[in-house]
C-alpha cells in the first residue's frame, strides 16, 4: 500500500485538562490517538499522533504543537469565567499555526478569548441561547455536530469529542484513517445533526406570573384547538399584551411555543409507544398529517418514521 507521506510526520496535540474537564474525554482523546497510531502503522501511513495532557499550570508557551484541544466539562465552574493565562497560551499557539479545537462548552472558552469572532462554530444545543447572548459576534450553528473553520474546529455535545477526534485525524492524516478507526471502534460517523437530539426544555424560572400560567395551561391543553384571543381573554389581557409578554420572557411567540410543545409530546409518543404516526399527529393537535410531517422534519431534520428508527427501543415499521 502506498504511503501518504514519504517521511514520518509527528502531530503534536495538547489536551488541556482544565478544572472540571471531563476526565473520560481527556484520557479518551489520548487513547483514541494511540489506537489511530496502530492503524496508521498497519496501513503503512507515515503519520503518528503524540498527545500531551497538561493542566493549566503545565502549559508551555515555548513548545509548539499542531493542535490544542479543549474537552467538555462536568460543571460550569470554569468555562463561564475568563482566564487570562489560558487565553495567552491559546493565542500564542494559534500565532504559531496550531489548530484550536473544542468540544461542547470548550466553545465558550474559545469565544471568550475572541478566537471565534466572525467565525462559524457549534456548541451543545442546550447552551445555544446563552452562547448567542454572550457572544453576538460569533456565528453559532447549534444544529451542527462539528464545524471546521480551518484554524478553529468546534464540536457540539458532551460526547462530541469523538467527532472532534475524527475531524482532527482526517485533517492531519487522511479521511480513510478516520473511517478505519470508526470501524475499529464501532462508531457511526455518518451524517447527523444536533437537532436530531433536541429536546424542548422551556424556561420556567423567569418570574412572569402571567406567562407561567399560560405555560401551564398550554401543557394541559396543547392537543386542543387554541387561539391567541381565547387564551388572552381567559387571563384578562389583550392579545397584543400576551404576545409581547410571552415573546419578551421566552424568546418565542405563543404559536411557536405551542408548536414546540406539540412536537415534544409527539417525540415522546414516537419513542415510547407503538402508535402510528397519523394517530400521534392527531393526538398532539395536528389535524393535517402532512403538515405535521413537514413541521417535524423542519424541526428535527428527520421524518417521524426516521426518528422512530433512530431512537425507539421498540421500532414500528410504517410507510411515510
Amino acid at each position: 500500500m502506498r504511503q501518504y507521506f514519504t517521511e514520518m510526520k509527528t502531530v503534536e496535540i495538547t489536551v488541556i485538562n482544565y478544572p472540571t474537564a471531563s476526565q473520560s474525554a481527556v484520557h479518551g482523546l489520548a487513547e483514541t490517538m494511540m489506537l489511530t497510531n496502530t492503524i496508521c502503522q498497519q496501513l503503512d501511513v507515515s503519520v503518528r499522533f503524540h498527545v500531551n495532557i497538561h493542566t493549566l499550570e503545565e502549559l508551555d508557551l515555548e513548545r509548539g504543537v499542531q493542535a490544542v484541544v479543549l474537552p467538555p466539562c462536568i460543571s460550569d465552574d470554569f468555562y463561564t469565567r475568563e482566564h487570562t493565562m489560558l487565553n495567552r497560551y491559546l493565542s500564542t499557539m494559534k500565532q504559531q499555526g496550531a489548530v484550536l479545537a473544542s468540544a461542547c462548552v470548550g466553545a465558550f472558552i474559545l469565544a471568550s478569548g475572541g478566537f471565534l469572532d466572525n467565525k462559524f462554530c457549534t456548541t451543545h444545543w442546550r447552551l445555544s441561547e446563552s452562547f448567542r447572548t454572550e457572544f453576538p459576534n460569533v456565528k453559532l450553528n447549534d444544529n451542527a455536530i462539528v464545524v471546521n473553520e480551518g484554524s478553529v474546529i468546534t464540536a457540539g455535545g458532551r460526547m462530541a469529542w469523538l467527532d472532534l477526534v475524527f475531524e482532527v485525524i482526517s485533517l492531519f492524516s487522511s479521511p480513510a484513517i478516520a473511517q478505519q478507526l470508526s470501524k475499529e471502534m464501532v462508531i457511526d460517523i455518518g451524517y447527523r445533526e444536533q437537532r436530531f437530539y433536541h429536546q424542548f426544555i422551556p424556561k420556567r424560572d423567569h418570574g412572569d406570573e402571567l406567562v407561567l400560567k399560560v405555560q401551564n395551561y398550554l401543557e394541559e391543553h396543547y392537543a386542543k384547538p387554541l387561539s391567541m384571543a381565547a387564551i388572552a381573554e381567559r387571563y384578562f389581557v389583550s392579545s397584543r399584551t400576551l404576545q409581547r409578554r410571552f415573546t419578551k420572557t421566552l424568546g418565542s411567540t405563543l404559536v411557536q411555543y405551542l408548536q414546540k410543545l406539540r412536537l415534544h409530546n409527539a417525540c415522546q409518543l414516537i419513542e415510547l409507544t407503538k402508535k402510528g404516526i397519523s394517530e400521534i399527529s392527531y393526538e398532539v393537535g395536528y389535524q393535517d398529517v402532512s403538515a405535521f410531517r413537514k413541521t417535524f422534519v423542519r424541526e428535527y431534520g428527520l421524518t417521524p418514521t426516521e426518528f422512530r428508527k433512530r431512537f425507539s427501543t421498540d421500532s414500528v415499521t410504517e410507510m411515510e
